[in-house]
């Protein structure tokens, strides 16, 4: 969603300009239909696999739409056509939103829904003998910890997670240790970004350039260091939906230059 403009060949350019080791692909060519998208391409998902292991760029995540809390059977087949995708290109995560909205508490019967929802995507996963995996991004009502706490007791197993940092941070009021200590052993892929508390169109902030807003991005990249942090860190860079932003080019520039990016 960073460079939606871009093509698989444009991303890899600019993955290998700024020395990133791994992708996680929203969108191509302004569509978010992915395995549509690249099955489309000449060579189809077969020659996809091949860019990617001659570019030793694998893709570590998809972002997918798919909501644990409102969605629908569509949605779920969906999600099949993505879990597909990501076995053709040896990708191990697909990101899901929790669902519901911030500021609207969920129920003990959104719980419910949203276990019954993993329940079934673990038996999918293991009838089709599938290695990717599902990571809940810490977005919309699961945008601070205590509501992903709260899932997992419900489902009796943890789920991996996405630590969308800036999001526990800002909307949830919690520092990155106090994150870290209840999300901490389910993390397997973390999202930075910045701002700043003024309005824009759909947030009561603004996004900025890394380490130019109020976000405590040093404070997150020194706590996954000082963790051992094995998984990736990405800069979740918002211009599909937010056309104001700089584009991903210098934002990444800037990522390395405030000490955001130390690969």
């Amino acid at each position: 969603m960073g460079c939606p403009e871009l093509d698989l060949d444009g991303v890899l350019a600019l993955a290998e300009k700024h020395q990133i080791d791994c992708l996680e692909i929203r969108s191509l060519e302004n569509r978010i239909d992915l395995p549509v998208y690249l099955n489309s391409l000449p060579g189809g998902l077969a020659g996809v696999r091949e860019k990617l292991r001659t570019s030793q760029r694998p893709v570590q995540v998809l972002g997918t739409s798919f909501k644990l809390v409102g969605d629908t059977d569509a949605g779920r087949q969906g999600l099949i056509d993505f879990a597909n995708l990501a076995e053709e290109i040896d990708t191990p995560y697909l990101r899901i939103f929790g669902g519901g909205k911030w500021g609207e508490p969920l129920t003990d019967d959104h719980y419910r829904e949203g276990m019954a929802v993993l329940d079934w995507w673990h038996g999918q996963r293991n009838a089709r003998g599938w290695k990717v995996d599902l990571l809940i991004e810490t977005h919309d009502a699961f945008s601070a910890s205590p509501p992903l706490v709260r899932l997992f007791e419900f489902l009796g197993r943890p789920q991996g997670v996405i630590w969308d940092s800036h999001h526990t941070w800002k909307l949830g009021g919690e520092t990155p240790l106090e994150s870290w200590r209840q999300l901490g052993p389910y993390v397997r892929h973390v999202h930075i970004k910045d701002s700043v508390s003024e309005p824009s169109a759909r947030h009561p902030y603004t996004y900025v350039l890394p380490g130019s807003g109020q976000m405590p991005g040093l404070e997150v990249i020194a706590l996954l260091q000082r963790e051992g942090f094995t998984g990736a860190a990405s800069l979740e860079w918002e211009k599909m939906w937010h056309p104001y932003l700089a584009n991903l080019d210098a934002a990444l520039s800037a990522t390395r230059s405030q000490g955001w990016l130390t690969g």
